[in-house]
């Protein structure tokens, strides 16, 4: 989904990020080649990859991508 919708907007997904706060989220995201964000929830089950940050919440991811450069 995110390969097409990237491929129709012109979306340049290197320059994009994925923010979840799921495993599948983080996977997605890696395998579009995004950078990624972690919401921790708390959720029990474990990620798969590694994301490329963790944060607590949206407004810290948000964060995150704005003080991360290009």
């Amino acid at each position: 989904m995110l390969l097409r919708a990237a491929r129709e907007l012109g979306v340049d997904l290197a320059q994009s990020w994925m923010v979840g706060d799921r495993w599948r989220d983080i996977d997605c995201g890696h395998a579009a080649g995004c950078r990624t964000v972690f919401i921790d929830r708390g959720y029990t089950e474990p990620l798969r990859q590694a994301p490329d940050f963790q944060a607590g919440n949206l407004l810290e991811a948000a964060a995150i991508i704005l003080r991360t450069p290009v």
